[in-house]
């Protein structure tokens, strides 16, 4: 059945020229295109090569070849093979827009030194937003970027003169404003032999989820166990004592006349019993919980490194181009 499935499925989005294909060059395009779609890409293209040497007219080939060497993060091979794709069928319109849009990357150096950051090639990316500054000294974005890799390089202070430049050019920028004021306080506090400032929000965010974890991420192990087994023990305690004292109310409740005082006593005394420790456990579990908020942020330990702090880039977006199935990840920064 998975043979069938993907079978059907390359058949409906890269239809193929069955007629000018042999059928040990259509069973290679297959595996290839099964590979390609388990994200398997050495090896569809291996398969993708046999196929092509049986058959060198299959356009639907070459571009799985494309697509192929982009997912590897290799857009000059990819804009290649597209084109030779291209060339084979120039009516495919979405294979037009990809091939335009590839081809402007490669002379945009903006759009190289994106593709290398997000490829964590970071000096490579430098250099190509430092053309790109050199060329344009009103572009915020590009003096962004650099701050963006310098910090990855671990360069802070370098980063942060790039981070300005940027503010200085578009002081709107809100998000990278505040990453520079916390960036810059602590730069000054670690030159001037200060402190860090305190790691409190990670310690605070764990505890509140589960008391005693706050501890262990400011390396007090013992207490963080001490607290979080105190916590789960009066849960369990605070749970069981209601469900028994509700049992035996209810059987207190449900108790019929004319029966002894001892048999109204008995179900009546452990309801009573099981309310008073509930409440006590009750109480015990939020001074628990709120004892671990607290020694959570008094005792958050500083920030170990400046890189530890915060990154100022919102996730990557990938904008996803599809091309009758085979898909195309176009990746830009998004500042």
């Amino acid at each position: 059945m998975r043979v069938f499935r993907y079978l059907v499925l390359v058949m409906l989005f890269h239809p193929l020229p069955l007629a000018a294909t042999t059928p040990q060059a259509t069973q290679y395009y297959l595996a290839g295109s099964k590979l390609y779609y388990e994200k398997q890409y050495d090896q569809a293209l291996q398969y993708f090569a046999y196929s092509l040497r049986l058959d060198n007219t299959q356009a639907n080939a070459y571009q799985f070849v494309g697509s192929c060497y982009y997912a590897k993060n290799q857009p000059a091979m990819a804009l290649r093979y597209y084109q030779y794709a291209l060339r084979m069928n120039p009516s495919n319109a979405a294979l037009q827009g990809v091939v335009a849009r590839l081809s402007s990357s490669q002379q945009d150096p903006l759009a190289q030194g994106n593709q290398l950051y997000m490829a964590k090639d970071y000096n490579g990316a430098l250099a190509a937003y430092q053309v790109v500054a050199a060329q344009q000294p009103q572009n915020a974005k590009a003096f962004q970027c650099i701050g963006n890799c310098q910090y990855a390089l671990g360069n802070l202070a370098a980063a942060l003169t790039a981070y300005k430049q940027a503010l200085a050019i578009n002081p709107s920028n809100q998000p990278l404003a505040d990453f520079v004021t916390r960036l810059d306080a602590a730069q000054t506090a670690k030159l001037n032999g200060g402190n860090l400032p305190n790691d409190w929000f990670q310690p605070l965010w764990r505890s509140a989820i589960l008391p005693g974890w706050g501890q262990g991420y400011n390396g007090q192990d013992t207490k963080g166990w001490i607290l979080g087994t105190s916590y789960v023990v009066l849960w369990a305690a605070t749970i069981s004592t209601y469900e028994i004292g509700t049992q035996a109310e209810n059987k207190y409740l449900s108790l019929g006349a004319n029966l002894s005082q001892s048999a109204y006593n008995s179900p009546y005394d452990t309801w009573s019993d099981m309310a008073e420790i509930n409440h006590i456990a009750y109480i015990a579990l939020g001074v628990v919980w709120a004892y671990s908020l607290i020694d959570a942020i008094v005792n958050a330990r500083p920030v170990r490194t400046l890189a530890d702090m915060p990154s100022p880039l919102p996730a990557n977006m990938s904008v996803a181009l599809m091309d009758h199935g085979a898909q195309v990840r176009w990746k830009v920064a998004d500042f």
